[in-house]
């Protein structure tokens, strides 16, 4: 066999695998027929990939099953509770890291706090520190399958690189590669509102939605654009910077972090809030609840502010879904999120009215949602050569 088809047949064949992988991780229990007439593999492929995958460890079988024709079948499903993942979030001031099994049972969960990061070195040795003390406390690190970042902040996440660390301005940190290196495990890197999407979206109260927006709102602001079920990011991953749409003018533009002016998170954020007002979220809902004039003036810029962005947004991407989430969602989740799902239907095109906004208020911890990154590329369905 030359070169040439030698490598076409390994593709094929790890394509096949992944094809087998994902169908049992998504649909099992599920028997080799199954798997046979869903993959559209001959009997004897499935077989043998199954086989290898048992070999491995990496599924398991489960007591026979009485079948309407022919012999019992075996059914067969990940062995999730002997696989594991390392989760990390990166924050302004601190750094979290756990160990999952893929069941998502947390077996380890540690934290380094800090004040500031001194320099962009620093991130990285603290991470390295965290990751460390996990793998110590490993049951076994042959079945460790990679480590899952989240980052508060932008992403290359094809690069595995963070554009914007938090707290250390605009300086890119690579981490992927330096992470690769030395732990020789797949690193995967992602921002928190683009992950909190994708789990929604998989297993969530977005998996009924094709084309839906997720908007977080909490000490910054962040969005996601899922289409067709697929993450929307940008050609320079900024797609989704919710907080960086222009929604104050005169006396009200505030100077941003970004360097541009009226920005949505400089008054709307809890951040913002403190920056600029000097006022924390707690002390801001009690006076707004206590009728306080100016901070009710406030609130109603911040309301009348979100309004308007989130029809804009509405009428421009047309989703089926928008979910509000964050501790501002929160603090005022019985008054301003009915007001904004009463408002905005009046405000967008009677086209774009079926959509449905709705509030999340529980949200998995975001090294959970790291783990579910590593998940998501382990158990992925093949991408056919050549498909954008």
């Amino acid at each position: 066999m030359s070169p040439g088809k030698t490598a076409s047949h390994a593709i094929m064949k790890s394509q096949n695998q992944q094809k087998v992988l994902h169908l049992i991780y998504t649909e099992g229990p599920i028997s080799r027929v199954e798997l046979a007439q869903k993959s559209g593999l001959t009997q004897q492929t499935v077989t043998n990939i199954v086989n290898r995958l048992l070999q491995e460890d990496i599924v398991k079988q489960g007591e026979p099953v009485e079948s309407l024709v022919g012999r019992k079948r075996v059914p067969l499903m990940v062995n999730s509770a002997e696989m594991y993942t390392i989760g990390i979030e990166i924050s302004g001031k601190l750094i979290r890291g756990a160990l999952y099994n893929f069941q998502y049972h947390r077996l380890v969960r540690l934290e380094r706090r800090v004040n500031k990061f001194e320099h962009r070195e620093h991130v990285l040795e603290t991470v390295c520190s965290i990751i460390d003390e996990i793998i110590g406390q490993t049951p076994d690190t042959s079945r460790l399958k990679g480590i899952g970042i989240c980052v508060h902040g932008l992403v290359d996440s094809h690069h595995g690189v963070i554009l914007r660390p938090p707290g250390l301005g605009w300086t890119p940190l690579t981490i992927r590669e330096p992470l690769e290196s030395k732990y020789g495990f797949p690193v995967y890197v992602e921002n928190d509102v683009n992950l909190l999407a994708l789990n929604e979206s998989m297993n969530g109260c977005l998996a009924n939605s094709d084309h839906n927006i997720t908007l977080m709102i909490d000490w910054g602001i962040g969005g996601a654009i899922m289409v067709d079920k697929q993450l929307v990011t940008g050609t320079n991953f900024v797609a989704g910077e919710f907080g960086h749409y222009k929604s104050f003018s005169g006396e009200d533009a505030l100077l941003c972090h970004c360097g541009s002016m009226g920005c949505l998170t400089t008054i709307a954020s809890e951040s913002g809030l403190m920056r600029n007002f000097g006022i924390g979220l707690d002390l801001f809902e009690a006076k707004v609840r206590n009728q306080e004039p100016a901070s009710l003036e406030l609130y109603s810029k911040i309301a009348e502010a979100l309004k308007m962005a989130i029809g804009n947004v509405i009428t421009f991407l047309n989703p089926d879904h928008v979910m509000l989430t964050g501790k501002v969602m929160e603090a005022f989740a019985d008054t301003l999120v009915p007001e904004l799902q009463s408002s905005i239907p009046g405000m967008i095109p009677e086209t774009c009215r079926k959509v449905n906004i709705i509030h999340q208020r529980e949200m998995p911890e975001e090294t959970e949602l790291a783990a579910s990154l590593v998940l998501r590329h382990v158990f992925a369905a093949p991408s056919i050569p050549g498909s954008l």
